[in-house]
């Protein structure tokens, strides 16, 4: 969420001057790529004849092809920064005209947008009638920073799409992939790697659990697929399928700790402590049971420590539970990036702080401020898995063949999505026995984090 310094002190004038310069780089591409197409390629067609000048006047035209496309691509971040400058303009007119308000109005306003009035610490007054003011500038404020934020995050997927266009070379191509929803934008944007993030190392049976949380409890896909990607534990990178020596190992030393020295040990692959998930248990007896019928509540420590380690699916709707549950308290839970943070420490600081402060990660410290800017950056490859996730095997498969098709030398093309269902992500084509296949580095270990799940 953009916040109120960040949206006061914003300056759209800059945003314009560069949308001018890419108009200005677009035409100069244009006249570039007539003067290939029409003059160099027409002069060679008289002067050189044969296969030789043939070749000759299809490399010119290639080059055209590549100045169109460049053209077409700068005109699109033009229009990127053109209607980000529009939409922060406004949002940010309406802010001035709150904060004016408020300030006519002895009203408090915090980095999130949160309005206060100074009448309520000296008592009501009569009706209420002094709360008035206080919701006139929280509904603008809080309209004008979410108009901000839907702007800059619209304007960041297509930047990332637009940094992909560089290597193609189609004008068609080009303007396909800047299309709404495009498979080809789609896989532009996951063909750019992961910038250093682990996977989300898990089979497609936890990821289909993740789906049943979801739709059972409320709670976003993104959030949970979220707490997977931070809590992945260092014997999950062994094996995607959650099973082996070195990840039974790893089970069985949590387990060993939370029964023994350790009873706060987080457990299982979404890192629940045992003390959260007897409440979890506790509070919905009813949707906990064993085969056998009986309570998962009524378990002893070394048994439930024993399910959660063992269970990866458990894991995932216990925590889909108690997230929902953190979700019940409004104050401090009020988008996906704040049950995120408080995943890793429910307390009254953390919950203040996500009420003043909304989604911006940089006033935090410690931790929690990590936490945050994990979620900033993984948001986008979640959004983009998810995205293509949801297309059809052909579209998917058509989109690999256009990247293919665009590649210097016949190579493979990888579609490096943050998590898969298991189906076929890249890998078509033949590639350069020079240059080796291209196939993502081993993931790095996750970053160190607090104790989760309460």
């Amino acid at each position: 969420m953009v916040s109120v310094p960040e949206l006061d002190t914003a300056s759209p004038r800059k945003w314009r001057d560069a949308a001018d310069d890419a108009v200005a780089a677009a035409k100069q591409c244009d006249g570039l790529a007539s003067y290939a197409r029409d003059e160099v390629a027409g002069t060679l067609r008289t002067c050189w004849v044969g296969d030789t000048g043939k070749a000759a006047r299809s490399r010119f035209v290639r080059h055209a092809d590549d100045y169109e496309a460049a053209a077409v691509a700068l005109r699109a971040l033009a229009r990127v920064y053109d209607d980000l400058a529009d939409d922060i303009a406004d949002a940010q007119r309406d802010l001035h005209s709150a904060l004016d308000y408020a300030r006519r109005h002895d009203l408090k306003v915090d980095d999130s947008g949160r309005v206060q009035s100074t009448q309520s610490v000296m008592g009501p007054r009569g009706g209420g009638e002094h709360l008035e003011p206080v919701k006139h500038a929280r509904d603008i404020i809080s309209a004008a920073l979410s108009k901000a934020t839907r702007a800059d995050i619209e304007a960041a997927r297509t930047l990332r799409t637009i940094e992909g266009l560089t290597d193609i070379g189609d004008p068609k191509l080009v303007r396909d992939a800047l299309k709404d929803d495009s498979p080809l934008g789609i896989a532009l944007r996951l063909s750019g790697g992961l910038d250093g993030l682990h996977r989300i190392n898990v089979p497609p049976t936890v990821l289909a659990a993740v789906d049943r949380a979801a739709l059972e409890t409320g709670m976003s896909r993104k959030l949970l697929l979220a707490v997977l990607w931070q809590e992945q534990q260092w014997h999950q990178n062994h094996s995607p399928s959650l099973r082996g020596p070195v990840t039974e190992f790893g089970r069985l030393f949590n387990w060993s700790l939370a029964v023994g020295p350790k009873p706060d040990k987080s457990l299982g692959i979404t890192h629940i402590k045992l003390e959260t998930a007897r409440e979890v248990l506790e509070k919905n007896r009813e949707v906990f049971k064993l085969t056998d019928g009986r309570y998962m509540s009524e378990l002893t420590d070394a048994e439930l420590a024993a399910e959660i380690e063992a269970n990866p699916q458990l894991d995932v709707r216990l925590s889909a539970y108690h997230l929902k549950e953190l979700k019940e308290d409004p104050y401090g839970s009020r988008s996906d990036k704040d049950l995120f943070v408080l995943y890793a420490a429910d307390t009254p600081e953390v919950r203040e702080l996500n009420e003043t402060y909304g989604d911006e990660s940089g006033r935090r410290g410690g931790d929690i401020k990590t936490r945050g800017e994990n979620w900033d950056r993984i948001e986008p490859h979640l959004e983009d898995a998810m995205a293509w996730e949801a297309l059809g095997d052909e579209e998917r498969a058509q989109a690999v063949e256009q990247l293919k098709s665009q590649t210097p030398v016949p190579r493979d093309v990888y579609i490096e999505p943050i998590y898969s269902d298991g189906g076929p992500v890249g890998g078509v084509g033949e590639k350069d026995p020079d240059l080796g296949p291209l196939t993502p580095s081993p993931s790095p270990a996750p970053p160190p984090t607090p104790p989760a799940g309460g």
